[in-house]
């Protein structure tokens, strides 16, 4: 096979080729690349310094939908129109929750009208048929509150935004809404998210102008105006934030229910558990705590007192057999290593 001669030049000719300018600016940039390269992976590594959250060792991971109440929202943009702005806001947060499909929302802001309604069925005048059990209402993880601090339009028509102002050249009406929103952990008191955003929208050069007076806060007329829409656009920002900074949560095998010779498992097809799966049962563990802050620091799992073999499986339950030992309800459950 034929192959090009090499070619060996002077000392004195390759000096100049390495100094020459297109050669020296050849370097420097690979240099700087480099550099670059460098810092780059550094931000990678210290960007989130979080330990990450290991998901279980059995069946599929299931995360566990946080169970989140929303409270009204504070008006600190001195909106003084005539809609409710507190309590409109809290409804469009509770409504793109849901629409997520990731959170689980309970209604707290009515919540006197549910226990009303749940002592009023427990009377003699009303039939036993149909009441509801009372000590089934859910309780709440997290409680996400906010604060409305920009709310304005610029070239408003209506009178509610201040002194009308010229429209932005080239845009139209330019409406902004900027929200804080927190998220509380109720079992600690603990702020662990807080999210400023904002967004604008505008009507465009030849948008009709709106008059937010002849409208309502929510409807569907106003998520297509530039205000609903900022509003919408600010909102959903602050909730893909929210589902970043909220601890994920893994379903954990328990036992939901234990009789002699068998015991009832809280998951089954929904959890991809399997006919012939086999977990050891511990009795519930301890948490050690700091003796200074009080913040849980090491968990110590039960001892073991038991072993089940998964026998029949349901939709959301499955049943196992107790091989050895005993089991009693709210066990956890371990898989043991090989039958998974």
């Amino acid at each position: 096979m034929w192959s090009p001669p090499s070619v060996s030049l002077p000392c004195d000719v390759r000096m100049r080729v390495m100094k020459s300018p297109a050669v020296v600016s050849c370097r420097r940039t690979v240099f700087l690349w480099g550099l670059l390269a460098c810092a780059l992976s550094a931000c990678t590594t210290v960007m989130d310094d979080r330990a990450p959250v290991a998901p279980p060792r059995y069946g599929a991971p299931v995360i566990l939908k946080p169970t989140v109440a929303v409270s009204d929202f504070e008006n600190l943009a001195n909106f003084s129109g005539q809609w409710k702005l507190g309590d409109g806001m809290a409804e469009v947060l509770t409504t793109e929750l849901l629409d997520t499909g990731r959170f689980t929302v309970l209604e707290r802001e009515r919540i006197d009208g549910i226990l009303d309604e749940i002592l009023r069925q427990g009377k003699k005048l009303f039939r036993p048929e149909g009441r509801i059990e009372e000590g089934r209402l859910k309780n709440t993880r997290y409680l996400i509150s906010g604060a409305v601090t920009d709310f304005t339009v610029t070239g408003d028509v209506s009178g509610w935004f201040g002194v009308k102002k010229a429209k932005a050249r080239g845009r139209g009406s330019v409406a902004r809404v900027a929200l804080n929103i927190k998220v509380i952990d109720i079992e600690s008191g603990e702020i662990i998210s807080s999210v400023q955003t904002d967004a604008t929208a505008s009507s465009g050069f030849f948008g009709a102008a709106v008059n937010y007076k002849q409208i309502s806060f929510g409807g569907e007329a106003f998520f297509q105006s530039p205000l609903g829409r900022a509003t919408t656009s600010a909102m959903r920002k602050a909730i893909r934030r929210i589902l970043k900074d909220i601890p994920r949560e893994y379903w954990q095998p328990r036992v939901a229910e234990a009789g002699p010779d068998e015991v009832v498992i809280n998951g089954g097809e929904n959890v991809r558990l399997q006919n012939l799966m086999e977990f050891v049962v511990r009795d519930k563990g301890r948490d050690i705590t700091d003796p200074v802050t009080g913040n849980v620091i090491e968990t110590v799992p039960g001892n073991v007192i038991g072993k089940v073999r998964v026998t029949a499986v349901n939709q959301r339950s499955a049943r196992a057999m107790l091989l050895e030992g005993t089991a009693y309800r709210g066990c956890f459950l371990e898989p043991v290593s090989g039958r998974q």
